[in-house]
């Protein structure tokens, strides 16, 4: 008696339990959208415990062991079809009911899409299809506690249903939710232990596999063929798998805060529940294996009888409790909903909403299911009549508009009509074919539809759904997943991939010894004498390879530095694991005749490889180790099977008990050092980030105010080069960013994009849909730092994205344009790319042509530090972009960056020394000594001509001509070619000076400074480039114009002089092509231009020297 009392306790405690916290989790609800979907605020775990729970009811339980117990695979086959039904739900469904998220049931649904009675008729099945599922339900609870308490108890049973009805009343969703998840631990802890537990019962584990080898109803051989139960099964299977869309799934996704949780929750319980399926036929299969000769209907009153005990009897009902409550309370809860808000509000619209009646609604609705559950006894035809009228009227016309078909009310009352006739009157026509009626009746429904749309010529019709985002992500999710797969391979770089995979601290190498020291030594002790005696020759090498590879991991980390070798042991690590565990060890559990000491090595090896590398690389290895080591086994004895078995129940335990503690202790080692690390990364780097950002902003602040009191107050003080040399100083300090540039797919550039914001962290991942509109296939450019600019722009608009709506991604031709100082009226124009980040529905104006600032970008920021990197990025990129939009962010940036930068730019910040090696040169000395000779006699200022030598043997240090010469002496011969026909000072410098600004870091604001306006002026015509504070490259025509208008005749004869030098050394260019275009470009322009300016001598051989090339 008392052991009675102590399992009655434990149940009347659970059910205490689910009442108070029903009742706490549900305070606060004050409407009827509170009481339906809650305040959209639930977590994963909670919506996929709440949907798991829903699904197994009490009532599979009953039938699910009875159907096992009886029918085996004829039952299991279409069992599965119930999880393929949720991951078809969270797949294919969810994804496409953007336009419903916001309904607060099935019926509201179809009423915003066909009319008052659709939505009425779609109230009234799904009330009927709950009431009939809350029936059921609660007959399991009538049944538990008359199987705990030994006799009928009517009224508490009724008390029990009525806990049910009270929390579900009075808390509505959120409380329910609570309890699902509290009900789904209960019943998720007793399957297995209940299937634990029978599995100990049986004296020989061994018949179970026996059972399932002769039993007729789990042969495939004899089920899979044409017999009425097998096409019964199908159709059984067909049903549980058709996404029924009932008014408790309808809610699970309508209380989910957004399409992708609602996906994701329904995928991931699709499998948990296929997890829970299976251990329930595994409980069944054992009963079948331990007691074939027991009625279906008393299985688990046996099962409760013998295999508990006081205590574990009443968790165990406790646990089917569990299973019945969370289906009944959700179909109570669906059912008011559908009640209040779908029949009484459509026809009282003058209704005001009160929790209270929406209550009372509740307990009455939960009267009428305990009532039907009191007068009927069949769970299955309860169950298959509640699904009847439902799926045939509902099911169909629902399912068709979530993939974006439309008709009229009319259509749809037609198939509902069908489906509700074909369902009445199938069995009295058609039972004899054993086709349940749903299936007929969802087939008469579609027809009908169909039929009625396009008889009528109703309007609508495939007209797609009218949220497609989530679903468009879902599709790109998938290909990229494959794209990214398929990359990964033929990208894959094997060195760096293995280097990963290496332990942070190398004791991790010692420990992994002793427990190979500890498994593989055990495994040699486990086995017989006559095993070892058997395959002696195998046995000895396994043995000393293994000591070898261990003494080399025990010792490594005392290694001297001059011996260890880190590309030795980055393929030394998995190598020893692939070996050891896996090859040595597949041969010892084969070798053994699969001891259960030597199986249970094997699975720990698994378990530490899991912890030692990466899952892809572990998988990898075990497989190929396994598949090897058999075959080493099968190639030295050639029979796998002809081995000696081991054994010792004694051994076992103590070397199990000690294998799993060490490989436990390296696992938690190994864990928290790597999560140490990854904490201590990230916060490193989230610290550093922050620190970059404010302190650009404070220096970008300073530039401004410095700039703002050069332009105001200072005039006085600082003539304009002084001051714009300041400005120059300020924006390679702060502005101005050094570029890598590289090409990239722009299908890759997006790849690596997503998998970049994964890692972000964030704890809503944004539904990114990228949509690639353009001719191009890749751009040039810095692409980690345009991958940045597109990263940040994301989580930008992310951040202002409330709703969660999905960010679309647009790539699209464009084109950029600048102004080029010395050409009135003309436009440079660069292909580009567009790229649009918004959430926006319609996408912003394409301009014509997006005009590049000439002025640094970024210091129009300095305020918004998310956006200060984006905004440097682009000016560094010589881009456009509009980043004053929350919700749309627009990039336009060149195809090809180095079209309009050149590299130049990259040397902005190099240092300006000059090599003592390239001084010394012979040829440079001599240069030097002609032109200071010629300036001495033509009586200039050797002072200067110094200055201007010392300059370009600075910034031209470490470059060489393609003879090998230092560069510098190429402008010292052109200076020396301009002093045969003209000797001005300024000329000179400028030929000295000429290439400087083209391929350095000095600038034409520090030439006005050090040598004067004039020099350059002449320099500035005779550079190939732009030079602003960002230095823009030339085109050849734009080149040549500058050249025609020299303005200033100093200016053409530099450049002659340069044009002559070139000619003469043009042997140099290794390409034919190159030098035969500059030889053409040198006879059109260049020629005619000496002839001009009278310098016959320079005319003449300008024209031989490019004839000779262009005779070649």
């Amino acid at each position: 008696m008392i052991k009675d009392y102590l399992d009655i306790s434990l149940f009347s405690i659970f059910l205490v339990i689910n009442l108070i916290v029903g009742l706490r989790a549900g305070r606060g609800v004050k409407t009827l959208r509170d009481y339906s979907i809650g305040n959209k605020d639930f977590s994963n775990a909670t919506i996929i415990s709440t949907i798991v729970a829903t699904g197994i009811s009490g009532g599979f339980l009953f039938y699910g062991l009875e159907q096992t117990y009886t029918n085996g695979l004829y039952f299991i086959i279409p069992i599965i079809g119930s999880s393929v039904g949720i991951f078809l739900h969270g797949q294919f469904l969810a994804v496409r009911m953007g336009e419903f998220i916001n309904n607060t049931s099935i019926a509201e649904a179809m009423g915003n899409l066909y009319g008052r009675t659709v939505r009425v008729i779609t109230a009234v099945s799904g009330i009927l299809k709950c009431i009939g599922y809350m029936a059921v339900q609660f007959q399991v609870i009538a049944k538990m506690i008359t199987l705990l308490l030994g006799f009928e108890s009517p009224w508490t049973s009724i008390a029990a249903i009525g806990i049910v009805i009270v929390y579900s009343a009075f808390g509505g969703i959120r409380s329910i939710t609570f309890t699902d998840v509290f009900q789904f631990f209960t019943f998720g802890v007793f399957i297995p232990m209940l299937a634990l537990i029978i599995w100990n019962h049986l004296k020989e584990p061994g018949q179970v596999f026996s059972m399932l080898a002769n039993s007729s109803i789990f042969s495939l051989k004899k089920v899979i063929s044409w017999n009425p139960r097998l096409i019964s099964s199908l159709g059984l299977m067909l049903y549980f798998m058709i996404p029924g869309m009932s008014p408790t799934t309808f809610q699970r996704i309508v209380m989910a805060r957004d399409i992708n949780q609602a996906r994701t929750t329904f995928i991931w319980s699709a499998g948990l529940d296929f997890v829970v399926a299976m251990f329930l036929i595994w409980v069944g299969v054992l009963l079948l294996t331990d007691n074939p000769n027991l009625e279906a209907d008393k299985l688990l009153g046996y099962l409760i009888h013998k295999y508990t005990y006081s205590g574990f009897k009443g968790f165990i009902c406790a646990g089917i409790l569990a299973m019945s409550m969370s289906t009944a309370d959700s179909n109570l809860n669906a059912s008011t909903v559908l009640a209040v808000n779908d029949i009484i509000k459509v026809y009282r619209p003058s209704w005001k909403e009160s929790i209270l009646l929406v209550r009372l609604f509740s307990l009455l609705l939960g009267v009428c299911a305990l009532l039907l559950a009191l007068q009927t006894k069949d769970l299955l035809k309860l169950l298959l009549l509640a699904s009847s009228f439902y799926m045939p009227i509902v099911t169909v016309p629902m399912l068709l508009a979530i993939f974006g078909f439309r008709s009229s009310t009319r259509a749809v009352l037609i198939g509902m009509v069908a489906g509700f006739i074909t369902v009445t009157f199938w069995d009295k026509l058609f039972g004899y074919t054993g086709v349940n009626n749903i299936i007929p009746g969802i087939l008469a429904n579609l027809t009908f539809l169909l039929g009625s749309h396009y008889i009528l010529q109703e309007e609508g019709g495939w007209i797609d759904i009218k949220v497609p985002g989530p679903v468009l992500a879902a599709r790109q999710k998938r290909r990229e997943a494959w794209k990214y797969f398929i990359s990964n391979i033929k990208n894959t770089k094997i060195y760096d991939y293995l280097q990963k995979n290496l332990p942070i601290y190398e004791v991790v190498y010692t420990l992994f010894a002793v427990y190979v020291i500890g498994a593989t030594y055990a495994s040699f002790y486990t086995i017989p004498e006559e095993t070892i005696t058997n395959y002696k020759g195998l046995y000895n090498f396994i043995s000393h390879s293994v000591l070898i590879f261990t003494a080399a991991f025990l010792t490594y980390p005392a290694w001297p530095p001059t011996v260890k070798s880190k590309k030795i042991i980055t393929f030394a690590w998995p190598f020893g694991i692939f070996y050891i565990l896996f090859v040595v060890g597949s041969i010892l559990v084969v070798m053994s005749g699969f001891n259960e000491v030597q199986v249970m090595i094997f699975l720990l090896n698994l378990i530490m490889s899991a912890f030692l590398l990466s899952w892809p690389l572990m998988l990898f290895v075990s497989s190929l180790g396994s598949i090897i080591g058999c075959l080493i086994f099968y190639m030295y004895c050639g029979d796998l099977y002809a081995c000696t078995s081991a054994a010792g129940s004694s051994q076992f335990k103590l070397i199990y008990v000690i294998l799993l503690l060490s490989s436990f202790l390296i696992a938690i080692f190994r864990f928290k050092g790597r999560q140490s690390h990854l904490e201590n990364q990230k916060n490193y780097l989230a610290s550093m980030y922050a620190e970059r950002n404010n302190e650009l902003a404070q220096i970008l602040a300073y530039r401004e105010e410095v700039l703002k009191d050069l332009n105001v107050d200072e005039k006085a003080l600082l003539d304009q080069t002084t001051a714009a040399y300041i400005r120059q100083i300020l924006y390679r300090m702060t502005d101005y960013m050094r570029l890598e540039v590289t090409q990239t797919n722009l299908d890759q550039l997006l790849l690596e994009v997503k998998e970049t914001i994964k890692l972000t962290g964030l704890t809503l991942i944004p539904q990114l849909i990228t949509n690639i509109s353009t001719k191009q296939e890749s751009i040039n450019g810095d692409i980690a730092k345009i991958k940045e600019l597109l990263v940040n722009g994301i989580l930008y608009v992310h951040k202002h994205n409330l709703n969660n709506e999905p960010i679309h991604i647009v790539i699209e031709d464009a084109k950029l344009g600048h102004k080029v100082d010395y050409i009135k009226d003309y436009t440079r124009q660069l292909v580009a790319l567009k790229f649009t980040i918004t959430t926006e529905k319609v996408p912003s104006k394409k301009k014509d042509i997006y005009m590049l600032e000439q002025v640094p970008l970024m210091s129009q920021y300095t305020k918004k530090g998310e956006l200060i990197e984006n905004a440097r990025i682009i000016h560094a990129h010589y881009g456009y972009g509009e980043l004053d939009n929350e919700h749309t962010q627009v990039y336009v940036l060149p195809v090809n960056v180095r079209e309009v930068r050149g590299k130049v730019m990259e040397l902005l910040r190099e240092p300006a020394v000059a090599d003592p090696e390239e001084i010394n040169y012979p040829l440079a000395i001599q240069l030097e000594k002609d032109l200071l000779d010629q300036a001495k006699k033509l009586k200039l200022d050797l002072t200067v001509i110094n200055k201007g030598l010392d300059t370009i043997k600075r910034y031209h240090a470490g470059v060489k001509r393609k003879s090998g010469e230092p560069f510098f002496t190429h402008p010292i011969q052109v200076a020396l070619i301009l002093l045969g026909y003209c000797q001005d000072q300024d000329a000179v410098i400028a030929a000295l000076l000429h290439d400087t600004v083209e391929d350095t870091g000095l600038s034409l604001v520090q030439i006005e400074a050090m040598f004067g306006e004039q020099v350059a002026f002449i320099v500035k015509k005779v550079t190939n480039l732009e030079d602003n504070l960002r230095r823009v490259s030339s085109q050849d025509h734009e080149n040549v114009y500058r050249i025609m208008n020299y303005e200033d005749k100093r200016a053409a004869f530099v450049k002659l002089a340069d044009r002559l030098h070139n000619m003469r050394t043009i042997s140099g260019h290794s390409s034919l092509a190159k030098q035969k275009h500059i030889a053409n470009e040198t006879l059109n322009f260049f020629v005619p231009l000496a002839k001009n300016l009278k310098l016959e001598s320079i005319t003449e051989e300008l024209e031989k020297l490019s004839l000779e090339v262009l005779g070649k």
